[in-house]
C-alpha cells in the first residue's frame, strides 16, 4: 500500500521500518510513516497516526485511503484501479 502512493522505505531501526518519500522526489511527509514489520497486524493507534501523517502531509484524504484498503481486498478491482492510474499518468 504505501509503495502505491510513492513512498519507499528509508530505514529499519529494530523492528520499524520507517518510510518516506525518496529524496528528490518534490515531496516530503510532516514526518515518517513507521511500520512495525513484526506485527501480522498494524495495532488501530499506528493506524490512526499514520493515516493523519499522510492526509496532514496532502498524500491522501480518508476517503481515498478507505477505497484503496477496499481495492486491496478484491484482487479485480486492484489490477483495475493499477491500470486506471498508470493510464492518468
Amino acid at each position: 500500500m504505501l509503495r502505491m502512493l510513492g513512498l519507499v522505505l528509508i530505514r529499519t531501526e529494530a523492528s520499524h521500518q520507517q518510510w518516506d518519500f525518496p529524496p528528490g522526489a518534490g515531496k516530503k511527509l510532516l514526518r515518517t510513516i513507521t511500520v512495525r514489520d513484526k506485527d501480522k497486524d498494524i495495532p488501530m493507534l499506528h493506524m490512526h497516526t499514520n493515516l493523519s501523517t499522510l492526509e496532514l502531509s496532502g498524500v491522501v484524504t480518508r476517503e481515498e485511503f478507505n477505497k484503496m484498503l477496499a481495492e486491496q481486498a478484491n484482487p479485480k478491482a486492484a489490477k483495475a484501479a493499477a491500470r486506471k492510474r498508470k493510464n492518468e499518468q
